[in-house]
């Protein structure tokens, strides 16, 4: 009897927590229904002998039906592999071909980390303009969504305080749903504790924004979170220098993500088998040394042809109609890394590390992981800009800027001559460190090899606290004995 009354009252909540979840998502279906996605491309055929994406039903559907993909039908017969010349060139001077973009939600209609607080987003902008914007001149847009839209007030403030600012809403076609997949199911999906809108956020900066910013004439973009800060100057254009460079791809922070979710190594795999000569062997063999290896995508810089060209826009066909974005939470990071690394040589890669760049996200559970309490860093951190501070003065940073935040919640915080934050960022950014192998290969990195002061420096802080606490002990003896 006491097992039955158990299993009625697990049942019981169950059902419940079930029926909230169910009201949820039908209260969002008309938000994320399934939309046909056409853009005004002209049709341009994959050249012959390219993966066109299309997997085999055993391969992502285990009834054996046959799913219908929105991208299959809607997307593949409107891309192009070089859009025309109106779409690239729709703009004459190079800084206004670039844009930094950012997507924020000002609701708490769909969030699973938060909604964007018009003080954070106007701290993010009023540094990203002070360091660098004000410089060098580039469009910034945000995007939201229909639902989660900012108050024409926010609107208003913002965009007489910012110049070449501006607010888009995103249109259903890069807000929705694949065709066949429904929002109630997302309580049956992998990591159901990452909302549907999180997942189409996922999909956006995987897949669809790359369309859009052509579509509009952009050929350059940047990355800004709402809770993203550049906190040092940049003293010359990054646009230009990825140009100048001839860059493909840039990232501020390395790290490592095994969430890949269940299918996608396979599907990676399969792509490279039927296509082996899709990228030089040598290329593959350094991403599978350590798939995981990526690079924090909350701030990125890059080429939008990349993505919209043979063979990356295969692959990312190909990863887009699996739906893995959306039943496996297989993440925007994940798939950005997963092209990069596979389709640019080195060489086309930069790893920017002369700006202090902070981007934190906080445990929001009791625990997350082993050790880290609620409200302590889970991911990220800042990373300091070299030759932006003394070791002193970094110190200082870490101390005012970083720790007196955190102060009395029982945070183990990774503090280090470059980095402070959680140990992800931490674990990979050293030469030394499991990513190495890869990061040594990229410009940017022998930043690093530079001789290190900080040791000296920490040994000269203890000499003086040693000395300091001598004193205070003479001192102590003293006034014990008169």
């Amino acid at each position: 009897m006491l097992r039955l009354a158990r299993t009625k009252v697990f049942c019981l909540i169950l059902s419940t927590t079930g029926v909230v979840q169910l009201y949820l998502n039908l209260a969002l279906a008309p938000q994320f229904q399934s939309q046909p996605l056409q853009l005004d491309y002209p049709v341009t055929d994959h050249r012959r002998g390219f993966y066109t994406g299309k997997l085999s039903a055993r391969d992502h559907n285990p009834n054996g039906e046959r799913e219908r993909s929105q991208l299959n039908e809607h997307v593949r017969a409107s891309i192009t592999v070089a859009p025309p010349q109106k779409y690239v060139n729709k703009k004459s001077d190079d800084s206004s071909r670039d844009v930094i973009v950012y997507l924020a939600q000002f609701s708490q209609f769909h969030s699973s980390y938060g909604i964007t607080r018009p003080d954070t987003l106007n701290r993010s902008l009023e540094l990203l303009y002070e360091n660098y914007v004000n410089k060098f001149p580039t469009d910034v847009i945000i995007f939201h969504d229909s639902v989660t839209g900012p108050s024409n007030v926010t609107r208003t403030q913002l965009s007489a305080a910012y110049p070449n600012l501006e607010f888009r809403c995103l249109r259903k076609r890069d807000w929705s749903l694949p065709h066949g997949l429904k929002a109630w199911q997302h309580m049956f999906w992998n990591r159901p504790q990452f909302s549907v809108g999180y997942r189409l956020m996922m999909r956006w900066y995987a897949v669809l924004i790359w369309f859009y910013l052509s579509e509009e004439g952009y050929t350059h973009v940047m990355r800004m979170d709402d809770d993203s800060y550049i906190t040092s100057q940049i003293r010359y254009n990054l646009f230009g220098f990825m140009r100048q460079n001839n860059k493909r791809y840039a990232f501020r922070q390395p790290t490592v993500d095994d969430g890949v979710g269940r299918g996608y190594n396979e599907l990676i795999d399969k792509f490279l088998d039927d296509h082996p000569n899709v990228t030089p062997p040598a290329q593959i063999e350094l991403y599978k040394k350590e798939r995981y290896l990526g690079f924090y995508n909350n701030w990125f810089m890059a080429d939008v042809s990349f993505f919209l060209s043979q063979p990356a826009i295969s692959l990312l066909l190909a990863i887009d109609e699996s739906n893995l974005i959306f039943t496996q939470r297989t993440g925007d990071l994940v798939i950005q890394s997963t092209l990069v690394r596979l389709f640019l040589q080195p060489a086309e890669v930069h790893w920017f590390q002369d700006f202090t760049y902070e981007h934190m996200t906080l445990c929001k559970k009791e625990k997350c992981g082993l050790d880290i309490p609620r409200g302590c860093p889970q991911n990220g951190g800042m990373s300091r800009g070299l030759g932006q501070y003394s070791d002193k003065e970094w110190a200082e940073v870490v101390a005012k800027k970083v720790k007196n935040r955190f102060r009395g919640l029982n945070c183990i915080i990774s503090i280090g001559e470059t980095y402070v934050g959680a140990k992800d960022v931490r674990d990979c950014q050293k030469l030394s460190s499991r990513c190495g192998f890869y990061l040594q290969l990229l410009d940017g990195a022998n930043e690093t090899a530079k001789r290190s002061t900080w040791q000296d420096y920490l040994t000269s802080m203890m000499a003086i606290a040693d000395a300091d606490k001598a004193l205070q002990f003479a001192l102590a003896n003293k006034s014990t004995v008169n």
